[in-house]
């Protein structure tokens, strides 16, 4: 039984028949508009409020023909074409006041609606995109960890078994058995190290898991054990003020730059600089440069340095190399708390057309808000225009038609000769009723903005009391 309260169709049927009461109500009251202003203001004013706070989701269709209807229907006991014509703009004022606060909220609701439609569409959105990013990603690392088992482990493997029969060569000196051990260990190493990455690689969703990330002071101390002379210039506590991210695109920076230095330029001392500005990282890895080595060996193109820029490029930062003639740096620049961000993808059909609909809806909402007030308006000075020629058209009464009226003729006789309207803006002061009379006035001829002769008939008794006519001016 709840869920049949709350449906929406069901809701908005509700609310639009207490809404065309209101609405009902506020029409049928203009009836006394002329003798109760303020009153009755105040009961449309009250309407207005009760449609707008009670019945937002009302059809606005059926409250504005509900007060137009209730206002002219209350006045159709007359009938006269005066009073219908004074129902009709009463109603349609009386709409106007009901339906502009009810369009203006339902524009607000709806623009509300859909500023809340774009973030639940933003969320789906960025879920799918995640999605899509960790099925790409759980590609690459199958297909790189065939690519590292096939190639790179096999070939780490056999060298480890070479030299390991190397080591077992009775010719060996010691000296250089012990060097080679010391080689074997370290492929071996390595090798070990390549089957957990392959491991990761296509067994975790993440492939930082269970992996042991860079250190800087590992980095370095591994230089100087490989007897690089390093000299250091970090700032202090950098786990604390950089993400997981930063820290771990830095030591890599710094791991590339001295592994670069060993290898070009062996002998030559190496600097590290490790700043924090603000939310800014910077990271600097600078040694001598040796020409001929770095001719025969330049080191913009290599490998690691592009996946190191493609990876702070990712974290919205930057890696530039620097070649100088007597120098060569490796410069990284990193938000302090940076997070990789997924490259964007176009939107799925699902989600274009869910947008789609929520532009419409308040498309539709805003449209209402100034299409319902125009129209109103519009009616208004269209029945206005429309009366103005109706009633200066039927309002005539010719000479040879007032001559035929003499005093004393029976009032039920004369009042079918009379036209159908009467005369806008009569002259009573120029020819006032007695108290007892009734009167009516007519132009001697067509016209919408100049005075003619006007022809008056009074009654009084059931009978023609008097009859005049009043001059142009």
């Amino acid at each position: 039984m709840s869920g049949s309260s709350n449906d929406p169709a069901t809701l908005r049927r509700r609310q639009t028949i207490v809404g065309c009461v209101v609405a009902i109500s506020g029409g049928t009251s203009t009836r006394w508009l002329p003798d109760a202003p303020v009153l009755v203001l105040s009961l449309i004013a009250t309407a207005a409020i009760v449609l707008m706070f009670a019945t937002p989701a009302a059809r606005v269709r059926v409250i504005l023909a509900g007060s137009v209807l209730a206002a002219t229907v209350v006045r159709l006991p007359e009938l006269r074409v005066e009073e219908i014509v004074e129902g009709l703009v009463y109603g349609l004022l009386t709409a106007l006041v009901l339906a502009a606060p009810l369009t203006t909220r339902r524009a607000v609701s709806q623009r509300r609606e859909f500023h809340r439609r774009g973030w639940e569409l933003a969320a789906i959105e960025s879920r799918r995109r995640a999605s899509q990013t960790r099925e790409v990603l759980q590609r690459e690392r199958m297909s790189l960890a065939a690519e590292m088992h096939d190639g790179l482990g096999h070939s780490l493997t056999l060298i480890a078994v070479r030299l390991g029969q190397l080591s077992l060569t009775p010719t060996l000196p010691d000296t250089d058995r012990a060097e080679v051990s010391g080689i074997r260990t370290i492929a071996a190493d390595a090798a070990d190290q390549l089957g957990l990455a392959v491991r990761l690689l296509r067994q975790s969703e993440d492939p930082a898991a269970g992996w042991s990330s860079p250190s800087i002071d590992e980095a370095v101390t591994g230089a100087r054990q490989a007897e690089m002379h390093v000299e250091t210039h970090i700032a202090a506590d950098l786990s604390d003020r950089l993400s997981d991210e930063a820290l771990n695109t830095v030591a890599r920076v710094v791991q590339e730059g001295l592994t670069n230095a060993s290898k070009h330029a062996p002998g030559q001392p190496v600097t590290v600089r490790i700043e924090v500005e603000g939310d800014i990282v910077t990271a600097i890895v600078c040694n001598p440069r040796d020409k001929e080595a770095s001719s025969a060996h330049p080191l913009d193109g290599g490998f690691g340095l592009h996946g190191l820029r493609h990876r702070a490029a990712m974290l919205g930062g930057a890696l530039t190399v620097h070649q100088m003639p007597t120098e060569f740096a490796l410069t990284l620049t990193l938000p302090a708390h940076a997070r990789p961000s997924a490259d964007s993808a176009a939107p799925d059909g699902d989600i274009v057309a869910a947008e789609d609909d929520a532009a419409i809806l308040r498309s539709r909402a805003t449209r209402a808000a100034i299409a319902v007030p125009t129209a109103i308006l519009g009616a208004l000075v269209f029945i206005a225009v429309a009366y103005f020629v109706l009633a200066n058209t039927l309002s005539v009464m010719t000479t040879a038609q007032f001559a035929d009226i003499s005093v004393g003729d029976t009032q039920e006789t004369v009042e079918r000769s009379l036209p159908a309207l009467e005369m806008l803006d009569p002259p009573r002061d120029e020819f006032p009723p007695r108290p007892d009379e009734t009167c009516h006035y007519y132009e001697a001829e067509i016209s919408f903005f100049e005075r003619v002769d006007v022809h008056v008939v009074c009654f009084a008794s059931d009978q023609v009391s008097r009859i005049g006519t009043v001059p142009a001016p």
